[in-house]
């Protein structure tokens, strides 16, 4: 076969980029930081199930979203933490 008649031959496919780093995890804070601020109100949902009367206040379990009072801000923080270190993270790379 002449080289007039043989097809044209296209380019090689270029190689595939070298391996770069592992992705690296996120902070566990953020997830974390939001469960532990409404821990509370999800273990009186989950209560719910199983009892008649989990939101009434006059009972113990029915006081357990009160406790809000105190994960939700610590929460929060854990939260702001975790975004506070995964930015700084970006930022060094």
């Amino acid at each position: 076969m002449s080289d007039k008649n043989a097809l044209p031959s296209f380019p090689p496919p270029p190689p595939p980029p070298p391996p770069s780093r592992q992705k690296k995890r996120r902070s566990p804070l953020v997830l974390g930081g939001m469960i532990l601020g409404i821990s509370p109100l999800l273990f009186s949902l989950v209560a719910s199930i199983f009892v008649d009367n989990a939101f009434n206040e006059s009972t113990a379990l029915g006081s357990t979203p009160l406790l809000m009072f105190f994960t939700l801000p610590i929460g929060v923080v854990m939260v702001i933490v975790g975004l506070a270190t995964g930015a700084r993270d970006i930022t060094n790379q």
